[in-house]
């Protein structure tokens, strides 16, 4: 039983229009992260592609280009933007000054790892029965010791654990950061104004049926409880508020550590 990652890039002129991260920088973690030994579907522009190839080299690798219009929420760019723009908008949302509340492709790009994740399980090049989302950056988490990109990933031990959790979501939470939302008994959609965040997005994954209900799930809270009510967050708070209101879909690595980038998550799938 092995297990495919899925991961997405796009340059979307976040350093001169959002928070003036350099692509540059999203490159050298990009490389990290395409190192790690598992099945990989990989989303890329087409000028990103022979990168892709040339730091895969022989691992197992499906590349599908898309241009940045064929990004599967690229649609709801025009609707994304004039939320930004809306005066109500800017006055109420928590700390407006981030990416997501300025950039209307930044919000396409992350929201659109849901229907990827849903393409690959559709397509499933690996003949694989669980799917992991890796953000294209997420190796400036690897921690020393926490994943050897020389080592099959997840290893032996770890695709037990989502064997025996196949109908389940797993997830991130930090756990210290905000105990009044984080010990809350529900969420309700006030949430989604609230900047926050608790649950982390970088990694998660499970077996093919119970994250298509979720990849659904999610496309519900972004179109029907924000866009239409003229609000958008990012995917973090999106997944928190479908974690808190179905906690039964979920197994959740609980991070206490005080340190809100620290993914254990990677750690417990590299033992």
């Amino acid at each position: 039983m092995s297990v495919t990652l899925v991961t997405a890039l796009y340059d979307i002129g976040r350093e001169n229009e959002g928070d003036g991260r350099p692509f540059e920088e999203y490159l050298s973690w990009f490389a990290e992260t395409l190192k790690v030994k598992s099945p990989m579907v990989v989303f890329v522009d087409k000028s990103l592609e022979d990168f892709v190839k040339e730091n895969r080299k022989n691992l197992q690798t499906k590349i599908i280009t898309q241009s940045l219009e064929e990004v599967p929420y690229y649609h709801l760019n025009d609707d994304i933007q004039k939320i930004l723009d809306d005066k109500t908008f800017k006055n109420k949302i928590g700390a407006p000054s981030r990416v997501e509340c300025k950039m209307s492709l930044y919000n396409v790009i992350i929201y659109s790892k849901f229907p990827w994740v849903k393409k690959v399980i559709e397509d499933n090049p690996f003949n694989t029965e669980y799917f992991m989302w890796m953000d294209a950056g997420l190796s400036r988490f690897f921690q020393p010791h926490s994943v050897d990109v020389n080592q099959i990933y997840p290893s032996e031990s770890a695709q037990e654990t989502l064997l025996d959790n196949k109908d389940s979501v797993l997830i991130q939470a930090s756990m210290s950061c905000y105990p009044d939302i984080v010990n809350a008994e529900v969420c309700t959609e006030k949430y989604f104004w609230d900047a926050r965040t608790w649950i982390m997005a970088g990694l998660w994954g499970g077996g093919a049926k119970i994250l298509n209900k979720f990849c659904d799930m999610i496309d519900d809270v972004l179109q029907e409880k924000m866009i239409r009510n003229g609000i958008i967050n990012n995917e973090q708070n999106a997944m928190a508020y479908l974690y808190k209101n179905n906690d039964d879909m979920f197994v959740v690595f609980e991070n206490y550590s005080h340190m809100h980038r620290q993914y254990e998550i990677i750690s417990e799938l590299s033992k």
